[in-house]
Protein backbone atom coordinates (compact mmCIF):
# COMPACT_ATOMS: atom_id res chain seq x y z
CA UNK A 1 0.00 0.00 0.00
CA UNK A 2 2.82 2.33 0.96
CA UNK A 3 4.61 1.49 -2.29
CA UNK A 4 1.41 2.10 -4.20
CA UNK A 5 0.88 5.47 -2.52
CA UNK A 6 4.49 6.35 -3.09
CA UNK A 7 4.17 5.41 -6.73
CA UNK A 8 0.99 7.40 -7.05
CA UNK A 9 2.64 10.42 -5.48
CA UNK A 10 5.59 10.04 -7.82
CA UNK A 11 3.22 9.67 -10.75
CA UNK A 12 1.34 12.72 -9.61
CA UNK A 13 4.60 14.64 -9.28
CA UNK A 14 5.69 13.55 -12.74
CA UNK A 15 2.28 14.37 -14.14
CA UNK A 16 2.40 17.74 -12.46
CA UNK A 17 5.92 18.33 -13.79
CA UNK A 18 4.84 17.35 -17.29
CA UNK A 19 1.87 19.64 -17.00
CA UNK A 20 4.03 22.51 -15.92
CA UNK A 21 6.38 21.82 -18.83
CA UNK A 22 3.49 21.69 -21.26
CA UNK A 23 2.11 24.90 -19.77
CA UNK A 24 5.53 26.57 -20.07
CA UNK A 25 5.91 25.46 -23.68
CA UNK A 26 2.41 26.68 -24.47
CA UNK A 27 3.09 30.07 -22.90
CA UNK A 28 6.46 30.34 -24.64
CA UNK A 29 4.89 29.54 -27.99
CA UNK A 30 2.14 32.07 -27.44
CA UNK A 31 4.70 34.72 -26.35
CA UNK A 32 6.83 34.03 -29.42
CA UNK A 33 3.76 34.39 -31.57
CA UNK A 34 2.99 37.71 -30.00
CA UNK A 35 6.56 38.85 -30.58
CA UNK A 36 6.45 37.79 -34.21
CA UNK A 37 3.09 39.42 -34.64
CA UNK A 38 4.41 42.60 -33.03
CA UNK A 39 7.45 42.60 -35.30
CA UNK A 40 5.27 42.15 -38.36
CA UNK A 41 3.07 44.99 -37.21
CA UNK A 42 6.13 47.21 -36.69
CA UNK A 43 7.61 46.31 -40.08
CA UNK A 44 4.37 46.69 -41.98
CA UNK A 45 4.01 50.51 -42.09
CA UNK A 46 6.04 52.11 -44.87
CA UNK A 47 7.68 55.46 -44.30
CA UNK A 48 5.87 58.23 -46.13
CA UNK A 49 8.38 60.19 -48.25
CA UNK A 50 8.89 63.73 -47.01
CA UNK A 51 7.73 66.22 -49.63
CA UNK A 52 10.61 68.33 -50.93
CA UNK A 53 10.14 72.07 -51.05
CA UNK A 54 10.21 73.44 -54.57
CA UNK A 55 12.89 76.00 -55.43
CA UNK A 56 13.31 77.76 -58.78
CA UNK A 57 16.82 78.86 -59.64
CA UNK A 58 17.72 81.27 -62.47
CA UNK A 59 21.40 80.59 -63.05
CA UNK A 60 24.01 81.50 -65.61
CA UNK A 61 25.91 78.90 -67.63
CA UNK A 62 29.03 79.58 -65.56
CA UNK A 63 27.33 78.26 -62.41
CA UNK A 64 27.41 74.69 -63.67
CA UNK A 65 29.75 72.67 -61.46
CA UNK A 66 28.23 73.46 -58.03
CA UNK A 67 24.71 73.03 -59.39
CA UNK A 68 25.30 69.62 -60.97
CA UNK A 69 27.34 68.31 -58.03
CA UNK A 70 24.70 69.45 -55.50
CA UNK A 71 21.98 67.77 -57.53
CA UNK A 72 23.76 64.52 -58.42
CA UNK A 73 25.23 64.01 -54.95
CA UNK A 74 21.84 64.59 -53.34
CA UNK A 75 22.90 67.68 -51.40
CA UNK A 76 19.75 69.60 -52.35
CA UNK A 77 17.42 66.74 -51.47
CA UNK A 78 19.25 66.21 -48.17
CA UNK A 79 18.27 69.77 -47.36
CA UNK A 80 14.65 69.07 -48.28
CA UNK A 81 14.79 70.98 -51.57
CA UNK A 82 13.68 70.10 -55.09
CA UNK A 83 15.58 72.58 -57.26
CA UNK A 84 14.57 73.39 -60.82
CA UNK A 85 17.06 75.46 -62.81
CA UNK A 86 16.44 77.89 -65.64
CA UNK A 87 19.71 78.49 -67.47
CA UNK A 88 20.80 81.77 -69.02
CA UNK A 89 23.99 82.85 -70.78
CA UNK A 90 24.10 86.23 -69.02
CA UNK A 91 23.48 87.32 -65.47
CA UNK A 92 21.40 90.21 -66.75
CA UNK A 93 18.79 87.78 -68.10
CA UNK A 94 18.91 85.52 -65.02
CA UNK A 95 18.53 88.44 -62.61
CA UNK A 96 15.81 90.03 -64.73
CA UNK A 97 13.76 86.82 -64.59
CA UNK A 98 14.07 86.63 -60.81
CA UNK A 99 13.01 90.26 -60.44
CA UNK A 100 9.90 89.42 -62.47
CA UNK A 101 9.08 86.72 -59.91
CA UNK A 102 10.00 83.76 -62.11
CA UNK A 103 12.64 82.36 -59.70
CA UNK A 104 13.49 82.24 -56.01
CA UNK A 105 17.22 82.77 -56.58
CA UNK A 106 19.38 84.12 -59.40
CA UNK A 107 23.07 84.43 -60.18
CA UNK A 108 24.82 87.38 -61.73
CA UNK A 109 28.19 89.09 -61.99
CA UNK A 110 28.65 92.70 -60.87
CA UNK A 111 27.44 94.91 -63.79
CA UNK A 112 23.79 93.74 -63.88
CA UNK A 113 23.61 93.85 -60.08
CA UNK A 114 24.84 97.44 -60.17
CA UNK A 115 22.40 98.39 -62.93
CA UNK A 116 19.39 97.04 -61.06
CA UNK A 117 20.62 98.42 -57.72
CA UNK A 118 20.48 101.89 -59.29
CA UNK A 119 16.80 101.32 -60.06
CA UNK A 120 15.29 99.31 -57.19
CA UNK A 121 15.79 98.07 -53.63
CA UNK A 122 13.78 94.86 -53.44
CA UNK A 123 16.56 92.28 -53.84
CA UNK A 124 19.63 91.26 -51.87
CA UNK A 125 23.00 89.57 -52.33
CA UNK A 126 23.19 86.57 -50.00
CA UNK A 127 26.59 85.23 -51.05
CA UNK A 128 29.35 85.27 -53.61
CA UNK A 129 29.36 81.82 -55.21
CA UNK A 130 32.51 81.77 -57.31
CA UNK A 131 35.06 84.06 -58.90
CA UNK A 132 37.29 84.09 -61.93
CA UNK A 133 39.95 86.35 -63.42
CA UNK A 134 39.41 84.90 -66.89
CA UNK A 135 35.63 84.57 -67.26
CA UNK A 136 35.20 86.55 -70.49
CA UNK A 137 37.27 85.91 -73.61
CA UNK A 138 37.21 86.92 -77.24
CA UNK A 139 37.12 84.73 -80.34
CA UNK A 140 37.88 86.46 -83.64
CA UNK A 141 37.94 85.26 -87.24
CA UNK A 142 41.41 84.80 -88.69
CA UNK A 143 39.99 85.04 -92.20
CA UNK A 144 39.03 88.65 -91.45
CA UNK A 145 42.69 89.57 -91.05
CA UNK A 146 42.71 89.30 -87.27
CA UNK A 147 45.72 87.74 -85.58
CA UNK A 148 46.25 89.99 -82.55
CA UNK A 149 44.30 92.48 -80.43
CA UNK A 150 45.48 95.50 -82.45
CA UNK A 151 43.87 93.95 -85.54
CA UNK A 152 40.45 94.55 -84.01
CA UNK A 153 40.66 98.20 -85.06
CA UNK A 154 37.83 98.91 -87.48
CA UNK A 155 36.30 95.47 -86.92
CA UNK A 156 32.80 94.61 -85.76
CA UNK A 157 32.76 93.01 -82.30
CA UNK A 158 29.61 91.32 -81.08
CA UNK A 159 28.79 91.32 -77.39
CA UNK A 160 25.80 91.26 -75.06
CA UNK A 161 23.74 94.25 -73.98
CA UNK A 162 25.27 97.44 -72.64
CA UNK A 163 26.15 97.20 -68.97
CA UNK A 164 26.86 93.45 -68.97
CA UNK A 165 30.13 91.73 -68.05
CA UNK A 166 31.11 90.97 -71.68
CA UNK A 167 30.58 94.63 -72.58
CA UNK A 168 32.71 95.72 -69.64
CA UNK A 169 35.47 93.27 -70.58
CA UNK A 170 35.57 94.48 -74.21
CA UNK A 171 36.04 98.08 -73.08
CA UNK A 172 38.86 97.10 -70.71
CA UNK A 173 40.47 94.78 -73.27
CA UNK A 174 40.53 97.47 -75.96
CA UNK A 175 42.03 100.02 -73.55
CA UNK A 176 44.68 97.49 -72.47
CA UNK A 177 45.79 97.17 -76.11
CA UNK A 178 45.73 100.84 -76.99
CA UNK A 179 42.30 100.98 -78.58
CA UNK A 180 39.02 102.64 -77.70
CA UNK A 181 35.44 101.59 -78.35
CA UNK A 182 35.23 104.38 -80.94
CA UNK A 183 37.85 102.58 -83.03
CA UNK A 184 35.72 99.46 -83.37
CA UNK A 185 32.07 98.80 -84.03
CA UNK A 186 30.36 97.30 -80.97
CA UNK A 187 27.34 95.22 -81.94
CA UNK A 188 25.09 94.66 -78.93
CA UNK A 189 23.08 91.50 -79.50
CA UNK A 190 21.05 88.88 -77.67
CA UNK A 191 23.27 86.16 -76.15
CA UNK A 192 21.79 83.39 -78.29
CA UNK A 193 22.42 85.39 -81.47
CA UNK A 194 26.14 85.96 -81.06
CA UNK A 195 27.49 82.57 -82.07
CA UNK A 196 25.45 82.52 -85.25
CA UNK A 197 26.51 86.08 -86.06
CA UNK A 198 30.18 85.12 -85.77
CA UNK A 199 29.89 81.94 -87.83
CA UNK A 200 27.89 83.68 -90.57
CA UNK A 201 30.34 86.57 -90.71
CA UNK A 202 27.89 89.21 -89.48
CA UNK A 203 30.53 90.13 -86.88
CA UNK A 204 34.29 89.66 -86.93
CA UNK A 205 34.68 88.74 -83.26
CA UNK A 206 32.61 88.09 -80.15
CA UNK A 207 33.25 88.55 -76.43
CA UNK A 208 31.43 86.03 -74.26
CA UNK A 209 31.72 83.61 -71.30
CA UNK A 210 33.24 80.17 -71.68
CA UNK A 211 30.41 78.04 -73.10
CA UNK A 212 29.88 80.20 -76.21
CA UNK A 213 33.64 80.71 -76.68
CA UNK A 214 34.33 76.96 -76.67
CA UNK A 215 31.55 76.39 -79.18
CA UNK A 216 32.85 79.20 -81.41
CA UNK A 217 36.34 77.69 -81.42
CA UNK A 218 34.88 74.32 -82.34
CA UNK A 219 32.72 75.70 -85.14
CA UNK A 220 35.41 77.92 -86.67
CA UNK A 221 38.23 75.39 -86.36
CA UNK A 222 41.53 76.80 -87.60
CA UNK A 223 39.82 80.10 -88.46
CA UNK A 224 39.35 80.85 -84.73
CA UNK A 225 41.69 83.28 -82.95
CA UNK A 226 41.37 83.18 -79.17
CA UNK A 227 42.14 86.36 -77.22
CA UNK A 228 42.25 86.39 -73.45
CA UNK A 229 43.71 88.57 -70.73
CA UNK A 230 43.73 86.75 -67.37
CA UNK A 231 43.70 89.17 -64.45
CA UNK A 232 42.32 92.09 -66.46
CA UNK A 233 38.77 91.63 -65.24
CA UNK A 234 37.95 89.79 -62.04
CA UNK A 235 34.35 88.63 -62.06
CA UNK A 236 32.43 87.49 -59.00
CA UNK A 237 29.26 85.48 -59.51
CA UNK A 238 26.78 86.29 -56.76
CA UNK A 239 23.67 84.57 -55.46
CA UNK A 240 20.68 86.90 -55.12
CA UNK A 241 17.14 86.70 -53.79
CA UNK A 242 14.13 88.98 -53.52
CA UNK A 243 13.63 90.60 -50.11
CA UNK A 244 10.13 89.10 -49.87
CA UNK A 245 11.52 85.63 -50.42
CA UNK A 246 14.10 86.09 -47.65
CA UNK A 247 11.40 87.41 -45.34
CA UNK A 248 8.86 84.69 -46.02
CA UNK A 249 11.15 81.67 -46.52
CA UNK A 250 14.39 82.36 -44.61
CA UNK A 251 15.11 78.67 -43.95
CA UNK A 252 15.09 77.94 -47.69
CA UNK A 253 17.97 80.37 -48.26
CA UNK A 254 19.99 78.70 -45.51
CA UNK A 255 19.35 75.19 -46.81
CA UNK A 256 20.14 76.24 -50.37
CA UNK A 257 23.48 77.71 -49.26
CA UNK A 258 24.26 74.65 -47.18
CA UNK A 259 23.84 72.38 -50.21
CA UNK A 260 26.07 74.63 -52.32
CA UNK A 261 28.70 74.68 -49.57
CA UNK A 262 28.76 70.87 -49.66
CA UNK A 263 29.14 71.02 -53.44
CA UNK A 264 32.07 73.45 -53.14
CA UNK A 265 33.85 71.12 -50.73
CA UNK A 266 33.27 68.20 -53.09
CA UNK A 267 34.67 70.12 -56.09
CA UNK A 268 37.73 71.20 -54.12
CA UNK A 269 38.48 67.83 -52.57
CA UNK A 270 37.44 65.53 -55.44
CA UNK A 271 37.80 67.46 -58.73
CA UNK A 272 38.12 64.32 -60.85
CA UNK A 273 34.84 62.93 -59.52
CA UNK A 274 33.18 66.32 -60.01
CA UNK A 275 34.31 66.29 -63.64
CA UNK A 276 32.84 62.81 -64.16
CA UNK A 277 29.52 63.88 -62.61
CA UNK A 278 29.19 66.96 -64.81
CA UNK A 279 30.28 65.09 -67.93
CA UNK A 280 27.66 62.40 -67.22
CA UNK A 281 25.01 65.12 -66.94
CA UNK A 282 25.67 65.94 -70.61
CA UNK A 283 25.52 69.66 -69.85
CA UNK A 284 29.12 70.39 -70.84
CA UNK A 285 32.02 68.95 -72.78
CA UNK A 286 35.22 67.79 -71.12
CA UNK A 287 37.02 70.92 -72.40
CA UNK A 288 34.39 73.20 -70.86
CA UNK A 289 34.54 71.39 -67.52
CA UNK A 290 38.33 71.50 -67.51
CA UNK A 291 38.22 75.24 -68.10
CA UNK A 292 35.71 75.78 -65.28
CA UNK A 293 37.82 73.75 -62.85
CA UNK A 294 41.01 75.59 -63.76
CA UNK A 295 39.67 79.14 -63.98
CA UNK A 296 37.07 79.41 -61.24
CA UNK A 297 37.43 79.54 -57.48
CA UNK A 298 34.42 77.97 -55.79
CA UNK A 299 33.83 79.40 -52.33
CA UNK A 300 30.80 80.91 -50.61
CA UNK A 301 31.74 84.28 -49.13
CA UNK A 302 30.75 87.83 -48.35
CA UNK A 303 33.89 89.95 -48.22
CA UNK A 304 35.44 93.29 -49.13
CA UNK A 305 36.83 91.99 -52.43
CA UNK A 306 33.23 91.51 -53.58
CA UNK A 307 32.34 95.03 -52.46
CA UNK A 308 35.33 96.48 -54.31
CA UNK A 309 34.22 94.66 -57.46
CA UNK A 310 30.73 96.12 -57.15
CA UNK A 311 32.10 99.62 -56.62
CA UNK A 312 34.44 99.29 -59.63
CA UNK A 313 31.53 98.08 -61.76
CA UNK A 314 29.43 101.01 -60.53
CA UNK A 315 32.11 103.52 -61.52
CA UNK A 316 32.34 101.92 -64.97
CA UNK A 317 28.54 101.93 -65.37
CA UNK A 318 28.27 105.56 -64.37
CA UNK A 319 31.05 106.48 -66.79
CA UNK A 320 28.85 105.44 -69.70
CA UNK A 321 27.05 108.17 -71.66
CA UNK A 322 23.87 109.30 -69.92
CA UNK A 323 24.67 107.71 -66.55
CA UNK A 324 26.86 110.36 -64.90
CA UNK A 325 23.98 111.90 -62.92
CA UNK A 326 23.17 108.74 -60.97
CA UNK A 327 24.63 108.10 -57.52
CA UNK A 328 26.59 104.99 -56.53
CA UNK A 329 24.55 103.07 -53.95
CA UNK A 330 25.94 101.81 -50.67
CA UNK A 331 26.34 98.15 -51.55
CA UNK A 332 26.53 97.13 -47.90
CA UNK A 333 22.81 97.88 -47.76
CA UNK A 334 22.28 95.43 -50.63
CA UNK A 335 23.70 92.49 -48.66
CA UNK A 336 21.68 90.07 -46.51
CA UNK A 337 24.39 88.26 -44.58
CA UNK A 338 22.32 86.31 -42.08
CA UNK A 339 21.68 83.15 -44.16
CA UNK A 340 25.39 82.69 -44.92
CA UNK A 341 26.38 83.63 -41.39
CA UNK A 342 24.13 80.84 -40.12
CA UNK A 343 25.63 78.30 -42.54
CA UNK A 344 29.29 79.39 -42.58
CA UNK A 345 30.03 82.11 -40.00
CA UNK A 346 33.68 82.45 -41.05
CA UNK A 347 32.67 83.16 -44.64
CA UNK A 348 31.15 86.53 -43.69
CA UNK A 349 33.93 89.08 -43.45
CA UNK A 350 32.01 92.33 -43.60
CA UNK A 351 31.00 94.92 -41.04
CA UNK A 352 27.47 96.10 -41.54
Amino acid sequence: MADYLAGKKEGAFMAGGLGRKLLFLSLATAFSGLLLSGCKQQEAPKETPVALESVKFCRTTTVLLPMVVAEKQGFFSEQGLAVTARVFITGQDALSDMLRGECDFATSAEPPVVEYALQRDDFRIISALQSSENMIRIVARADRGIAAAIDLRGKRIGTTAKGTSPHCFVELFLAKHGLTSKEVVLAFMKPDELLGALISGQVDAIAMPNKVIVQAQHDLGDRAVLMEEPGLYRSVIMLLALTDMLKNRPAVAERFLRALAQADDFIRQRPDEAQVLVLASQQATSNEIKYLLENYHYQLSLDHAMLIGLEDAARWTLSQPGDSQRIVPNFLNLIAAEPLRTVKPDAVRLEQ
